[in-house]
């Protein structure tokens, strides 16, 4: 009797456990936050990158991840930055922090603001966004042959609408078609009958461009080595000089002369003179001198494609090579840090003028100078010199030609 009673005691008992056991787990759901629910009006409190979430930042990039920090930021009508609305299923909210990404895309009125917009109200915060600038570097083969298919190469081409929709090309003033286009570059077809002896335009509009964008080809420039013989006649050429005729190889369509090494190095560190020559700069060079930064030197240069450009070609102003001055050029460096390989083709490749020609003297800007008497007095003209140093061991064969100073190319 007494063990039936015990039985009956025990079970009541766990009964009694097992529902306070269930009213534990609704209490403990009573009043929690899952941070998804906004009950007033949105505040910013700071801005982060997403991968840094301690630093406070006023200012961030296209395409950069941020993290705003604050109260109140779900229940989202609208995010915005300068006067461009985010797509706000890529928007991720909680009440206190919300997760974006800037848009890559030119806003139509900069307003350096970040305002959010929520059901119970708005919020604004300065935020500046750094908007890359249009760069346009020109023809990858500024003397391409007529009919071929050539890029045009330069940067954020996507960001200011140079494509195959809102982009209008000319060129000598005729339309012409965009072939294919990416961020970097895009490429057309040369016409038929294209002038040799000027320079002729490819001309860009698009709708984010306040002015045309005028692109040189085939651009003489202002010669440091070219087919007139005033830029190398007395030259030094250890390696020689070579004409190109019709069946002469490589192929060099509109070059009378290319400049060429090909050889063995075989061991580190090994040098080569490659050529030496003399050019003058006459009153039409006033503006180079003056404003060298607003320049730079052109080259089309060629390596076979067994033999890509190893590292490094030394060129500049010979008087520079005294004082330690003379540039140690990587060929990798114009060619995205890749190793160049041209393949067998022309290709042109640009260097600034600082530093080819650096200031040999206090106060200057350059070594670049006006002759008094140009093309007459020897002791006025200029020396320009291309060695190789080979880093490692191995087989060296380029070839080079039409060194020139352009003006760079103006983005308004």
């Amino acid at each position: 009797m007494k063990f039936t009673s015990f039985k009956y005691a025990v079970a009541a008992l766990t009964a009694a456990l097992a529902l306070g056991a269930c009213n534990d787990v609704v209490d403990m759901n009573d009043g929690w936050d899952d941070d998804l629910v906004s009950d007033g009006a949105p505040s910013i409190r700071k801005i982060t990158t997403s991968a840094d979430t301690t630093t406070v930042i006023s200012v961030a990039a296209l395409d950069q991840s941020i993290a705003v920090f604050g109260d109140n930021l779900t229940d989202l009508e609208s995010v915005a930055i300068n006067d461009l609305e985010l797509d706000l299923k890529e928007v991720f909210a909680k009440r206190h922090r919300l997760e974006l990404i800037v848009p890559r895309k030119l806003p139509g009125t900069v307003t350096n603001t970040l305002r959010i917009v929520t059901r119970r109200g708005e919020v604004s915060a300065p935020l500046e966004v750094t908007l890359p600038e249009l760069k346009i570097d020109g023809f990858e083969n500024d003397f391409a042959a007529d009919c071929d298919t050539v890029r045009v190469m330069g940067r954020e081409f996507d960001l200011y609408g140079i494509d195959t929709v809102n982009a209008t090309l000319s060129f000598n003033g005729q339309p012409v078609d965009m072939i294919a286009g990416d961020a970097g570059s895009f490429s057309i077809r040369i016409p038929e009958g294209t002038p040799t002896d000027a320079a002729s335009y490819l001309t860009i509009e698009t709708p984010e461009l306040a002015t045309p964008v005028e692109v040189p080809f085939r651009e003489p420039g202002i010669p440091i080595l070219t087919n007139d013989d005033r830029t190398w006649g007395d030259g030094w050429w250890p390696t020689g000089i070579t004409e190109v005729k019709e069946d002469t190889e490589p192929a060099a369509p509109m070059f009378r002369w290319i400049v060429w090494i090909k050889k063995n190095f075989a061991g580190t560190w090994g040098y080569e003179n490659v050529m030496i020559t003399h050019f003058w700069l006459d009153d039409t060079a006033a503006d180079l001198v003056a404003n060298p930064d607003d320049w730079c030197v052109k080259m089309e240069i060629l390596n076979p494609a067994g033999t890509p450009l190893a590292r490094y070609v030394r060129l500049g102003i010979a008087e520079s090579e005294a004082v330690d001055k003379l540039y140690m050029w990587d060929p990798a460096s114009s060619n995205d840090g890749v190793a160049l390989n041209t393949m067998g083709e022309w290709r042109t490749v640009s260097f600034e003028v600082a530093d080819l020609f650096p200031a040999l003297a206090e106060g200057d800007k350059t070594s670049l100078k006006i002759a008094e008497e140009p093309y007459v007095n020897k002791d006025e003209r200029l020396n320009f010199k291309v060695a190789m140093q080979r880093e490692e061991a191995g087989d060296v064969e380029f070839y080079f030609w039409n060194l020139r100073f352009v003006k760079k190319i103006a983005v308004k």
